[in-house]
């Protein structure tokens, strides 16, 4: 039985930010779009405090980074909706 996460605030929180555990790693594994998603939105965020690692992220950082993974997702689904419907 896997662990498929619910793309919700705290969730992505902690998959991105949470310590690097066995229990982190697995829930990595099973779900690699949202991962996907955390790694190309950190390629591309620049913290709003100006912090430059993700270990000196203040909480709204933190905040303003799982938001915009959460926007990433949903542009990806509505691109993938308006596609499947032109097809």
């Amino acid at each position: 039985m896997g662990l498929l996460m619910k793309v919700t605030l705290s969730n992505i929180a902690r998959l991105w930010f949470g310590a690097d555990t066995p229990i982190r790693q697995y829930r990595i594994k099973l779900n690699p779009q949202l991962w996907a998603a955390c790694q190309r939105v950190n390629q591309e965020f620049t913290a709003p405090s100006g912090a430059l690692s993700k270990e000196n992220y203040l909480k709204s950082d933190k905040s303003a980074f799982v938001k915009a993974v959460q926007t990433h997702l949903q542009a990806r689904e509505t691109a993938a909706v308006d596609r499947y419907e032109w097809v």
